[in-house]
């Protein structure tokens, strides 16, 4: 569908078109395409560049900072690459600094100090003037820059060139003429301790860093809240971040997460956190919900992005997202309470995707003392400290669970949103799904919203709920997914992605329906399976004679899974 528009932009634009949902457009021109048939193009080799930009802070005499990009090769040949510093600076060496870059990331190192003596001894320099070094090394070779600046703030431009497109990358600091004080950082800002059940605790860790100068004190506290357990307008917040892969360069799917998200095309990491490259790239995720927001932060060299939702727009709402911060976009708000899928498509964008928030759910605010702080203090000059966040899931009932952690400190405050939901217990919510009929296919949905052009162009007759599955993350159960044969017009469904064992050749994939026992669980029932040879028809039920379906040239397929 997206085949038919070509959108161009300048910063982050929404477009509305009739019966379509909502479009997140970043720094460029949205080309054409979709989700399905991505492809790599791993022939040609491709540099990719993470972060684009490091912001060092604050720089006073004498002293120095260190950063670090990382090197990827996206391609499959080796990549020859050079890197010139910033214009107007001098190289101190006879030779830039070069490399060879194969399968493995490397890290291109950059050291930023304030030097004790002048560049030159010229007797008329100004004194706001400092002879500032740049020291570029990759390990086995370095290179330094030198270059007199005023105080004050900068930002720099280092040149990559290769075989494989060339990348600007940049640096910013701010010269002062004494020591900065201390400035605090905290990361990650929002904190998912995912769902937890009576009796559990979850924990998280976040890093508090200076990024200033001298001693930073730091101390943690909940923020009080008069209003405790009443509701609040916000989306759940789901992080992305994988901490397993996170320095590998190469992002995949955390374990929580394969039951309901897709990735298409060759995803990089940035801290755990999946970065689109300059390669074409989609994510699908689905949720159980009413709208939908993308957490993300866009580099300096931009490209495009388009977010939506259900294959279809609707509402167009203002987005502005800066060059380099964190930004969230509204992406789609007011849907039918139910099962939908999010999709970002992107090319040559250079965009970290964070998370989501899902609206649906309003959130409560936990029982004092519910939230642990350890360490809640600290003093840290150039070390990091580690704190753990810790719910302890005691006298609260069901539901979504948001509170704010306020980091006080001499070098300003930085406050961490921790959100998690509160499980039922042995109870697990279900998802009605209906069975609609035409000719010999049997289309089975738990969104009959999402797949009314589905059933309008093909005429399906509804014949009412044939069954329950679980919303995804319910313990014991797993995705439950659907294809299509468009030669043969007929479904097939299976938990197993790879359709356990048999022919999907001339399928189409069209996602997940909701989730599925794997197992006998409590209050549930084998869902039985029913195969036409004549036809390649499927049809799945909870009655074991298959509701006479024998008598129509059946036969007994299996058990599907266990459902309600």
């Amino acid at each position: 569908m997206l085949n038919r528009f070509r959108i161009v932009i300048l910063s982050c634009i929404f477009v509305s078109l009739a019966n379509f949902s909502i479009c997140i457009s970043i720094t460029g021109a949205a080309q054409q395409g979709s989700a399905q048939g991505i492809k790599e193009n791993t022939i040609q080799p491709v540099l990719t560049v993470t972060p684009k930009e490091i912001d060092f802070g604050s720089i006073g005499p004498s002293e120095g900072l260190k950063g670090s990009f990382v090197l990827i090769n996206s391609g499959s040949r080796p990549i020859e690459w050079s890197v010139s510093g910033p214009d107007g600076w001098t190289l101190m060496e006879t030779q830039k600094l070069t490399g060879v870059l194969r399968d493995k990331p490397e890290n291109l190192k950059i050291h930023i100090s304030s030097l004790k003596e002048a560049l030159h001894e010229d007797a008329g320099k100004s004194k706001n003037s400092y002879p500032v070094q740049m020291t570029l090394d990759t390990g086995n070779r370095l290179v330094s820059y030198q270059k007199r600046l005023t105080s004050g703030a900068h930002r720099e431009m280092l040149k990559l060139a290769s075989n494989g497109v060339a990348r600007n990358i940049f640096v910013r600091f701010k010269l002062v003429s004494a020591g900065s004080g201390p400035v605090i950082l905290v990361d990650p800002v929002r904190v998912d301790l995912g769902v937890v059940r009576p009796g559990e605790q979850a924990a998280r860790r976040v890093k508090v860093t200076n990024r200033g100068i001298n001693t930073l004190k730091w101390g943690a506290y909940v923020q009080e809240n008069p209003n405790t357990g009443s509701p609040g307008k916000r989306g759940r917040y789901i992080s992305f971040q994988n901490e397993d892969v996170q320095g590998s360069g190469v992002y995949a799917l955390p374990s929580h997460l394969k039951d309901v998200m897709e990735l298409s095309g060759k995803w990089t990491e940035h801290n755990g956190y999946p970065a689109g490259n300059t390669s074409h790239y989609a994510l699908k995720y689905r949720f159980w919900g009413t709208g939908i927001s993308v957490f993300f932060s866009v580099e300096p060299d931009g490209g495009d992005l388009t977010a939506y939702v259900n294959e279809k727009w609707k509402n167009n709402q203002a987005c502005h997202a800066g060059q380099k911060e964190r930004a969230e976009c509204m992406v789609v708000e007011g849907l039918t309470h139910g099962l939908h899928t999010l999709t970002i498509l992107s090319k040559g964008s250079h965009v970290m995707i964070e998370g989501v928030g899902i609206y649906g759910k309003d959130a409560m605010k936990g029982n004092p003392g519910w939230i642990s702080i350890f360490p809640d203090s600290g003093t840290t000059t150039r070390e990091t400290d580690f704190v753990n966040i810790m719910v302890n899931m005691h006298n609260a009932g069901s539901g979504y669970y948001e509170e704010n952690v306020v980091f006080d400190s001499n070098g300003g405050q930085s406050v961490v949103e921790v959100s998690f939901e509160a499980a039922e217990g042995a109870v697990s919510k279900s998802l009605d799904v209906y069975r609609y009929a035409a000719g010999p296919d049997y289309l089975y949905t738990s969104n009959p919203q999402e797949d009314a052009g589905i059933i309008e162009a093909r005429g399906y007759r509804k014949q009412g709920i044939a069954f329950r599955l679980f919303i995804p993350g319910t313990p014991g159960t797993i995705a439950f997914y659907r294809w299509y044969h468009p030669g043969k017009k007929v479904r097939f469904y299976s938990y197993d992605r790879q359709g356990e064992g048999r022919s999907l050749k001339g399928y189409t994939f069209e996602g997940t329906i909701g989730n599925i026992g794997t197992s006998r669980l409590t209050n549930t029932r084998p869902l039985y399976r029913w195969f036409n040879p004549a036809t390649g028809s499927r049809f799945y039920t909870t009655d074991p004679n298959g509701e006479g379906h024998l008598k129509k040239g059946y036969r007994f397929d299996g058990i599907a899974g266990y459902v309600r």
